[in-house]
């Protein structure tokens, strides 16, 4: 799942999980494009990650591998698709999508 939410939405992603007994470990600290940089097993383990968040705004611009811009391709259909179940609302493109910057906001808004 941490693989799949960072390579989606091209952000690291840093999932702490409880030590055994307890939990099950297997905390990971994932890169934008979905490489694991850091496995922790089951045991008590401290996990350490240089994070490049310029990275994050070269993978949205070009691509993840690439070849894949997902927030681009969301935001060439915005307004094209609408939620009728929640009172015909459509999807917002992050403003960072629309421009070099990189923005907090994305979600949904009323017609």
């Amino acid at each position: 799942m941490s693989q799949a939410n960072a390579f989606a939405n091209q952000v690291y992603v840093v999932n702490v999980n409880g030590a055994s007994p307890s939990g099950v470990g297997e905390s990971v600290i994932v890169d934008p494009e979905g490489t694991i940089m850091q496995h922790a097993r089951g045991g008590e383990e401290i996990l350490f990650a240089v994070l490049d968040l310029d990275r994050v705004t070269q993978l949205r611009r070009y691509g993840t591998h690439g070849i894949n811009r997902p927030w681009a391709q969301l935001r060439d259909q915005e307004g094209l698709l609408p939620f009728p179940m929640f009172g015909g609302a459509h999807f917002r493109s992050p403003e960072w999508s629309n421009s070099n910057t990189a923005g907090q906001r994305s979600g949904v808004t009323s017609a």
